[in-house]
């Protein structure tokens, strides 16, 4: 099965989180209560979120975090990469490729066009359309909705 991480899918969930209220400066702690994740998962995503320029971070009394830029400026192929890394769903689609069959590959190049074009599909959505649902329905997170407090 192809999938994302947890961590990736909570980290998208954080930032459309964000993306709800782009102006606000919002604590881990309150994050975290809000979208019902543990404080150190939150933490640990808005450091790594922060490393890759997606949210700025704000010390002292009053501060937290909030999106880097426009959420309509920000792509889920720039969150799955802060998380995950370059995508690469083969071996042969890595930047090292260490695969020991490459020069003999009949289908590596079919593979990188296959990688292009999830990489291009994830470019293609941002948060901005993230947080206004493609079904209608509130956001979620297993099953418990996500608190909007605005």
């Amino acid at each position: 099965m192809l999938r994302i991480s947890k961590l990736t899918d909570y980290a998208t969930v954080i930032m459309s989180y964000l993306a709800l209220d782009p102006k606000s400066v919002l604590s881990a702690k309150r994050i975290a209560k809000d979208i019902h994740l543990a404080v150190p998962t939150v933490s640990k995503l808005l450091k790594i979120l922060s490393e890759a320029n997606l949210v700025t971070s704000f010390r002292g009394t009053g501060g937290g975090y909030q999106l880097a830029r426009p959420a309509s400026d920000i792509t889920i192929a720039a969150v799955v990469s802060a998380i995950e890394g370059q995508l690469a769903m083969t071996e042969c689609c890595a930047t090292h490729n260490n695969c020991a069959i490459h020069s003999l590959c009949a289908i590596k190049d079919n593979w990188k066009i296959i990688n292009n074009i999830i990489l291009n599909a994830l470019g293609q959505v941002t948060l901005h359309d993230m947080i206004h649902s493609f079904s209608g329905h509130a956001l979620m997170l297993r099953g418990i909705p996500i608190k909007v407090k605005m």
